[in-house]
């Protein structure tokens, strides 16, 4: 059983004696071989993915899933047949480029004094809060337009991921805490560099 476990243009490393590779056309495939399905035990999946971000601060790579396999070789050339020209074609996208994450936390101005009276009201101020995340999204999406190759909003809604060059990251960085210190109603709080784990896939078009 072959364990996938990231992928990376061809050549981009030094050959790892702890992981194995599998050149196939302009992309290596990272894997590894065990006679066993991966473990689902919390502490293997943790130690994944720090394999993963350590592997990442090295070199441009498409991370796979964890527990991803295939049964043989002739497989895994038939997976990576499928996916190699946008395998390619996203790797080099990512070289030399890292990942920022913006967290907005709306909070109160002035805190209501008392219960809400009535279920409409409640709908309208949690629409308004609804509005004033998207014109901060917005906002930030603005000010980090000088450096941002893409920008993407996490699944929680709260969190926006954005694509720098990792030699502009700093200075994107100072722009949102910028922005930030002049919003009395948003904590905003930017996290990174890191690996750009967010924009593995190319954009919908």
């Amino acid at each position: 059983m072959i364990v996938l476990t990231a992928v990376v243009l061809r050549d981009a490393m030094p050959l790892d004696a702890e992981v194995a590779r599998r050149d196939v056309g302009p992309v290596t495939v990272l894997y590894e071989e065990t006679a066993e399905a991966p473990s689902q035990a919390r502490s293997a999946i943790v130690e994944h993915g720090q394999r993963i971000v350590a592997l990442a601060e090295r070199v441009p790579m498409l991370p796979i899933r964890y527990g991803t396999t295939v049964a043989d070789d002739d497989e895994l050339l038939e997976l990576v047949g499928m996916h190699v020209d946008e395998w390619s074609r996203r790797l080099a996208q990512l070289a030399g480029r890292c990942e920022l994450v913006v967290h907005l936390d709306l909070r109160d101005v002035a805190p209501r004094t008392g219960p809400i009276e009535s279920g409409r009201a409640y709908l309208e101020a949690r629409r308004e809060r609804l509005r004033r995340h998207d014109d901060a999204v917005a906002d930030v999406r603005r000010v980090l337009a000088p450096w941002a190759d893409e920008s993407r909003l996490l699944p929680d809604g709260r969190r926006l991921a954005v694509l720098v060059e990792r030699t502009e990251a700093a200075a994107a960085c100072e722009a949102v805490a910028t922005w930030g210190d002049e919003q009395p109603d948003i904590a905003v709080v930017v996290s990174g560099p890191w690996p750009p784990f967010s924009f593995c896939e190319e954009p919908e078009q």
